[in-house]
C-alpha cells in the first residue's frame, strides 16, 4: 500500500501508473475507526502495488433521489447536485472496492442506503461495475443485534450491480477492538485475496449462494430467499438450492433497466391524466421546524 502525499517525481511515474487503485468507502462518521481501521489493514495486506483512497460517505453531499428518471433516459443526467456522480466516477475509476459500514438499530448506517438509493443513476456504468470487486465490511458490538445488517448492506450495494467477492462481519464496540479478535488476520487475508483475483470466497451453508442474504421466507414446504427469490429445498438440515430466479440475473436486470426506460416513456404519455389525479390532493398542512 503506497500513499502519495506530494506528486511523485519523474523517476517513479511509471510505478504510479502500474499500481492497482483500491477505493474504501467508509458509511461511518468515527475517525480512525473500526471500519477505517479494516479498510486500511486490507490494502496494506494487498502490497505496494495497490494505492488506497478513501472516501467518508458523512463528509460528502448525499441528496435523497427524487425519483423522476431523468438519469435512465439516453443522454439524460441526475438533476440533484451533489456528489454522487463523483463517487460513481471513482468507483469506476477503481479497480477494486471496499465498503465498510456500521451496524445501527439491526440495520446497516442509513447514509449507505442514502448512497444506493441513487443506483440508477449508474446505470451507464453497469458494463463496467459487473465486473468490478467489491468487498463488503460491517462492524458492530454484539452478534445478538445483527438483525438484518450483512444482508442489508450486501443488498444495497448490489443495487449498483458491483461484483461482491466477499462479505464479512467484524465484531469490536471501541475504536481499534476488531483488530484484537482472533480471527481480524484471517478475514483481512479472505477479503484482500478476493480483492486481488475478483474470485468471490465461498458462501456460508445458510445463505443464499446469488446474494449473500441469510433472510428467508417459507412458501409452499420450500425456503425463498427474501432478496433474490431463489428457491431452496430443506434437505438433511440444509437449504438445497434449485431455482435462481432469472429477474435477478444479469440479463434480467437489463431487461429491468429497459422497463424503467418504458416506463418513464409511458408517464409522458400519461401525465396529464395523472396530473389532474394529483391536483386534488394538493396543500395540506405541513409543518416546517422554526415556523
Amino acid at each position: 500500500m503506497i500513499f502519495y502525499e506530494t506528486p511523485p517525481d519523474e523517476d517513479k511515474r511509471g510505478l504510479v501508473e502500474r499500481m492497482k487503485k483500491l477505493l474504501g468507502i467508509i458509511a461511518s462518521a468515527r475517525k480512525i475507526g473500526n471500519a477505517e481501521i479494516i479498510t486500511k489493514a486490507v490494502a496494506e495486506k494487498l502490497g505496494s502495488g495497490w494505492e488506497l483512497s478513501l472516501v467518508r460517505l458523512p463528509n460528502i453531499s448525499l441528496m435523497p433521489c427524487k425519483g423522476c428518471y431523468a438519469c435512465i433516459l439516453p443522454g439524460g443526467r441526475c438533476r440533484i447536485n451533489d456528489d454522487t456522480e463523483w463517487l460513481l466516477a471513482l468507483i469506476n475509476e477503481a479497480d477494486a472496492v471496499i465498503c465498510a459500514a456500521p451496524n445501527y438499530l439491526l440495520g446497516p448506517a442509513g447514509i449507505v442506503k442514502m448512497f444506493t438509493d441513487r443506483a440508477l443513476q449508474a446505470m451507464k456504468y453497469r458494463a463496467s461495475y459487473n465486473k468490478k470487486p467489491m468487498a463488503v465490511v460491517l462492524t458492530m458490538g454484539r452478534e445478538k443485534y445483527r438483525g438484518y445488517a450483512d444482508t442489508g448492506l450486501a443488498t444495497q450495494l448490489m443495487s449498483l450491480r458491483l461484483h461482491i467477492v466477499d462479505l464479512e462481519i467484524f465484531i469490536g464496540t471501541f475504536p481499534g477492538e476488531v483488530a484484537v479478535a482472533a480471527d481480524f488476520h484471517e478475514k483481512i487475508e479472505r477479503m484482500a485475496n478476493a480483492l486481488a483475483t475478483a474470485e468471490p470466497t465461498p458462501v456460508a451453508a445458510d445463505r443464499c449462494p446469488r446474494c449473500r442474504s441469510d433472510l428467508f421466507r417459507l412458501r409452499d414446504s420450500e425456503m425463498e430467499c427474501g432478496i433474490c427469490r431463489a428457491r431452496a429445498k430443506i434437505e438433511v438440515g440444509k437449504l438445497a438450492f434449485y431455482y435462481f430466479d432469472p429477474e435477478y440475473g444479469e440479463e434480467g436486470q437489463d431487461g429491468h433497466a429497459r422497463w424503467l426506460i418504458a416506463k418513464k416513456i409511458e408517464y409522458d404519455k400519461t401525465k396529464d391524466g395523472l396530473i389532474k389525479i394529483q391536483e386534488k390532493y394538493r396543500g395540506g398542512k405541513w409543518l416546517i421546524p422554526g415556523a
